[in-house]
């Protein structure tokens, strides 16, 4: 089973739209380096959703590839129709992937819990990898509530992770009703509350920038160093609350600067025309950073 900190990469374009492979190389080798638990690929961060499937396909292999097969790479092949979403899971699992992740079939977001179940069963009948659900109401206009879950595994029984991202329901019922060979991430920074419970682990977009703190906390609470623990999840959480503040006021550029601000020479992201930060911001969200203790 898959537990620990897993990264949500994000997808560096360059200047035509196109993803960026260089950039998205070194993002991978960075991980790799401060040994995350594993990588999420393609899911919101990674821009999954308004890339072509091609672009998708593209940018899997190269994670895949630059990863040589030293930590986990969890493929989100989500899309509207059953079709695609089975084209990229075929693909992720002839690449190498370790799992796949498949937000329910959104936009129709009037599916019966027929059609939800169906579309992951489509994916399960056409390849053996791991699924991991993405529970993510807010984009896929569907939320997988615990109960549902319940019911999904025993219809798809390779279904082994879930990742609650503006979950309708306690992540601990998560937690408490699916069996234990399903793993239990959260979308959100909170480890300490919930990991002591059996969450397995963390999948938040904010705190990507700064993976050497999210894994020391995941390491200080698998050894019980509960003192270290609450010093690093008082870190995480005020970083995750700096950049979520921004992401809100500015958009998804401002998760490009916090990556800039790390040495990485991201040239586009998101992926659509957008404004970057005024200069004021970008020194404004520095200055908060480097006094969060997680930039120097």
């Amino acid at each position: 089973m898959i537990q620990g900190v897993l990264l949500p990469v994000i997808t560096p374009f360059d200047e035509r739209g196109r993803v960026d492979e260089i950039v998205l190389r070194n993002l991978v080798e960075f991980y790799v380096d401060v040994q995350v638990q594993g990588l999420f690929l393609l899911g919101s961060s990674g821009q999954g959703p308004v890339m072509s499937i091609p672009e998708r396909m593209r940018a899997a292999e190269i994670a895949i590839d630059q990863t040589r097969s030293r930590v986990p790479v969890v493929i989100h092949v989500g899309t509207a129709d059953a079709e695609s979403t089975v084209q990229l899971s075929v693909h992720a699992a002839d690449k190498g992937a370790s799992a796949v992740a498949v937000i329910p079939p959104y936009y129709y977001s009037d599916h019966t819990e027929y059609e939800i179940v169906a579309h992951y069963r489509a994916v399960a009948d056409a390849v053996s990898l791991p699924i991991f659900i993405y529970e993510n109401p807010k984009y896929s206009g569907i939320s997988i509530s615990p109960e549902l879950a319940v019911r999904m595994k025993e219809t798809v029984p390779s279904i082994r992770g879930i990742k609650v991202a503006y979950g309708m329901g306690g992540m601990l019922e998560y937690v408490r009703l699916l069996p234990p060979d399903v793993s239990v991430f959260t979308g959100n920074a909170d480890l300490f509350g919930l990991v002591p419970f059996g969450l397995a682990g963390m999948i938040n977009p904010p705190t990507s920038f700064v993976p050497e703190l999210c894994v020391a906390l995941w390491q200080a609470l698998r050894e019980n160093q509960y003192e270290k623990a609450v010093d690093l999840q008082s870190k995480v959480n005020n970083v995750a609350r700096i950049v979520a503040g921004a992401l809100r006021r500015y958009g998804r550029s401002a998760l490009a600067e916090v990556f800039r601000m790390r040495g990485f020479a991201i040239k586009r992201f998101p992926k659509w025309e957008t404004r970057p930060m005024p200069e004021d911001a970008r020194e404004a969200l520095f200055r908060d950073l480097q006094g969060s203790g997680c930039l120097e």
